[in-house]
């Protein structure tokens, strides 16, 4: 019986999932030899002796084994998709297509060379120096770029309950400032935005849009500045969107995504990386929030 991390992740563990890979293989082998015998025929055989044939049988059925696993995988992939509910394209076959065709230009979400430049910078600011590193392994991660969704370490009821007063009170405390609105990114889901988009702070691509939260999993999506994606990143907290160095998907190089609270504690910590992404997106002269801890 598969497991969701395996088909999420495409792992090949799982024993019938082995045998597939191991015969996807040999298929592959044996077509790259066929190819090669067929180009060698091509060319004048030495001394006029007669080029070795290849069974045309046997090309159909490697060509056939590697089509029955195209397909296989791909319902896989696509029943792992759908499950991992609704995002910033529509959860049908052509959503799915757009989103396979993402794979090959995803980059590392760990490789922090995609901002490195921005490192104290004129724009760059650092609130979150003091935060402790995550004492839990990082969650497993779909690896499919929209939606971006964790598919391990879900938090229970509880917790997401904490999670979603942590928005409501950054919210509740500064909506001078602040609102929810839908978000521009997810298209399903309710963000912290602010109120004036264009006084904001340029560097984060003036886009409005602060962070959203993703009731599936638990997880969030925020634009933090280049010092505090680094401390996300390196602590354990987070890891940046596969996709955010294209900045035609993106406004910036620091769209990030945080982990789920792995235990009630971890909600405190999150709160104060949302806290660091509002005073981040405020007016460079006017960021002070309310009710922070920074």
């Amino acid at each position: 019986m598969l497991s969701w991390s395996q088909l999420a992740t495409g792992s090949f563990e799982d024993e019938k999932l082995t045998g597939l890979k191991q015969v996807f293989g040999v298929a592959t082998s044996v077509l790259i030899g066929c190819a090669i015998v067929l180009a060698w025929q091509d060319l004048a055989a030495p001394g006029g002796a007669k080029p070795i044939g290849v069974s045309p049988v046997l090309v159909f059925v490697c060509l056939a084994v590697l089509c029955i696993i195209a397909v296989l995988w791909s319902v896989r992939d696509y029943r792992a998709w759908k499950a991992l509910g609704e995002g910033g394209l529509p959860t049908n076959i052509w959503g799915w297509v757009a989103v396979t065709g993402m794979r090959p230009f995803a980059g590392d979400p760990l490789d922090q060379s995609v901002f490195s430049e921005l490192l104290n910078g004129p724009s760059d600011v650092a609130y979150l120096k003091g935060i402790p590193p995550r004492d839990m392994p990082r969650p497993i991660v779909a690896p499919h770029a929209v939606p971006h969704r964790q598919v391990s370490q879900i938090p229970g009821p509880e917790v997401m309950q904490r999670l979603s007063d942590a928005f409501d009170d950054i919210m509740n405390n500064n909506r001078e400032v602040l609102e929810y609105k839908l978000s521009r990114f997810e298209k399903h889901n309710p963000a912290i935005w602010l109120r004036d988009v264009e006084s904001g702070n340029p560097a984060t691509g003036l886009c409005g849009e602060i962070g959203h939260f993703h009731p599936s999993d638990g997880s969030m999506h925020t634009i933090l500045s280049p010092s505090d994606a680094r401390t996300v990143i390196e602590r354990g907290w987070g890891e940046l969107h596969s996709m955010a160095r294209f900045k035609r998907i993106f406004p910036t190089e620091t769209f990030v995504m945080l982990y789920a609270p792995g235990r009630a504690g971890h909600v405190p910590v999150i709160k104060r990386i949302i806290e660091a992404a509002t005073r981040y997106a405020l007016p460079v002269e006017q960021n002070h929030i309310k009710g922070s801890s920074l």
